[in-house]
């Protein structure tokens, strides 16, 4: 089997899992290597950071950013689904790390969904979660295990 997509690029693993790291006060944290593209130059590694809901940020690869956007563009023309798509994309950023593989997301939308010195890193697939410390601790208790519905169906969707 082929690791390369239908354009000939390499195909990226899903995100999975989670890490922990520090924010600096200019809201600088490392992006753990298992998570990181890599590319031939530090340009061609790009993410985009958007407020995903009121508790967490999302971050995205370049890619698959631009991917999600232009469905999510086409699958509606109402006001309210411009509207929506509208708000995403105001609170949108490109991200690049530096040579030490540090990201900086701006401490204003940091604070925006409560993140202050600790951050949680946790991978959706396609995208990273991006979680205050304590509220993922609140929000997602790390012994819970899902629930069995959640487990039988997940490991019947690739039969």
């Amino acid at each position: 089997m082929s690791d390369l997509n239908h354009e000939g690029s390499r195909k990226r693993s899903p995100f999975t899992g989670s890490q922990e790291r520090v924010v600096d006060s200019k809201g600088r944290f490392n992006l753990p290597a298992r998570f990181r593209a890599g590319g031939a130059t530090a340009e061609d590694e790009k993410y985009v950071v958007t407020v995903a809901t009121s508790k967490s940020l999302a971050l995205y690869p370049r890619e698959e950013w631009d991917l999600s956007f232009t469905a999510a563009l086409e699958q509606g023309s109402d006001e309210n689904w411009r509207d929506q798509i509208r708000r995403l994309s105001a609170q949108s950023l490109d991200i690049v790390p530096d040579q030490q593989g540090r990201v900086t997301v701006p401490v204003e939308t940091l604070r925006k969904v409560g993140i202050s010195d600790r951050i949680v890193l946790v991978g959706m697939g396609q995208y990273l979660e991006l979680w205050d410390k304590q509220a993922y601790d609140e929000t997602n208790p790390a012994q819970e295990a899902p629930s069995k519905e959640f487990m039988d169906t997940f490991l019947r969707f690739r039969r």
